[in-house]
């Protein structure tokens, strides 16, 4: 048995289980809580907010987008919209200038395309909010959200709330997946990992910060190209935590094929990969408090899991072509040798630490929409393609991996 494939599995094993242990004792522990958030007090005084949307070329999206910024239950006088047109080269212009009032709707015109990160500055530069949400031009939110989050920062020591993501227009079987993957990654991931102060990223479909600590950090990194994910680096880094509300939500828009899908993913991976990088003098440091510890982990497991299938992918393309070479001297009789008898003494410990590894995906899984209010029904063509999408992601990894070491260029 090859040496390599036993150490790979081992530390993948041990890494994977440690995980799944603590994320499902966390979330039994706190499963009545995960919905739990502090509410606004009789005669509170509501602070201001600016609520930032960049666009580029989102003429068929940010009407609806507008729209449900408008219906907000928030006092209107309290709160602002500063949408910041990218250089788009279809209508958006035309489509988000009709609702700009020059007092409650900002519109800001960039000739050029300048990036999501400097436009999301330009908007935090003539906020006049206490906080600041950033939002995507094809996102929508519900009447509740301001008044959901804004009672998080009594606490001082909040510098970010994130919210739930959930997919708007599900049309297809890959949207379903994908659903089922933000309602887990982009949910209650960020909810449990908030228990432990080591929320990673922002979304950007809707995230709002406390605008003193933007000003603090010098706001977003215009170099970065997963700006929402640096910036919770450097939110930690200067001393503050990131919340998470499960208690409201931002629906966005996900990709509808393949294509699609990799373009994202790609640019996602590789701009976590370069923020790695960046901030690397993070980790493994007491005065980052876990979350020093919970990045490298992480990124330990995503790198060894990624060595353990391509491994596993050489050894079975490489078993394949002897096995077909082999039964050339039965002239391609496959079935002359089958057997279908179980040996369970015959199955290998690596075996074992492989299902008890699918075991522990499906009991996150299950256990997880169980928790989640609303989840997609537990069908077993969504188990299987959650499944299956893991898989390919481990194909964007790489891709991501080989873009970053050779420095390649990451497009949008």
């Amino acid at each position: 048995m090859n040496i390599i494939q036993v150490v790979l599995v081992q530390i993948v094993w041990i890494l994977s289980t440690y995980f799944i242990i603590v994320f499902l004792l966390a979330l039994l522990k706190n499963k009545n809580r995960l919905y739990d958030s502090p509410a606004l007090e009789n005669n509170e005084k509501l602070s201001r907010v600016s609520i930032i949307i960049s666009a580029y070329n989102e003429e068929e999206k940010i009407a609806d987008s507008i729209e449900s910024l408008r219906l907000i239950d928030y006092p209107k006088e309290l709160y602002e919209v500063i949408i910041v047109n990218d250089g788009s080269t279809d209508k958006t212009k035309d489509v988000a200038i009709k609702y700009a009032d020059g007092t409650n709707i900002i519109f800001i015109d960039n000739a050029k395309n300048k990036g999501k990160a400097a436009c999301l500055n330009q908007g935090i530069a003539i906020a006049k909010g206490s906080y600041v949400a950033c939002m995507d031009a094809d996102s929508v939110v519900p009447k509740d959200i301001l008044k959901k989050i804004v009672p998080y920062f009594r606490n001082k020591e909040i510098g970010a709330v994130t919210v739930s993501v959930e997919v708007k227009h599900v049309n297809n079987f890959l949207q379903k997946i994908i659903q089922l993957e933000y309602k887990l990654g982009l949910s209650l991931f960020l909810r449990v990992f908030s228990l432990f102060d080591c929320i990673h990223v922002t979304p950007g479909p809707f995230s709002i910060y406390r605008k003193s600590v933007l000003e603090k950090i010098d706001n977003f990194d215009v170099n970065n190209i997963t700006e929402d994910l640096e910036i919770a680096y450097r939110i930690h880094k200067s001393g503050y935590k990131i919340a998470n509300c499960m208690n409201t939500c931002v629906e966005t828009i996900t990709p509808h094929n393949f294509r699609g899908l990799y373009r994202q993913r790609r640019r996602w991976y590789s701009g976590a990969l370069m923020t790695l990088w960046q901030h690397k003098g993070m980790l493994l440091r007491k005065k980052s408090g876990l979350f020093g510890y919970f990045i490298p982990f992480n990124y330990a497991l995503i790198t060894f899991g990624l060595g353990l299938f391509l491994l596993f992918f050489y050894l079975s393309i490489s078993n394949l072509i002897k096995y077909i070479s082999l039964y050339s001297l039965t002239n391609y009789n496959f079935f002359s040798n089958l057997t279908w008898e179980l040996d369970l003494l015959g199955i290998s410990i690596l075996a074992v630490f492989g299902i008890s590894g699918i075991i522990g995906m499906i009991a996150i899984v299950t256990f997880g929409l169980n928790a989640i209010r609303n989840s997609p029904a537990k069908k077993i063509s969504l188990y299987f393609g959650y499944f299956l999408l893991f898989i390919l992601y481990q194909f964007f990894w790489l891709s991501s991996f080989f873009l970053v070491l050779f420095r390649r260029k990451v497009r949008w």
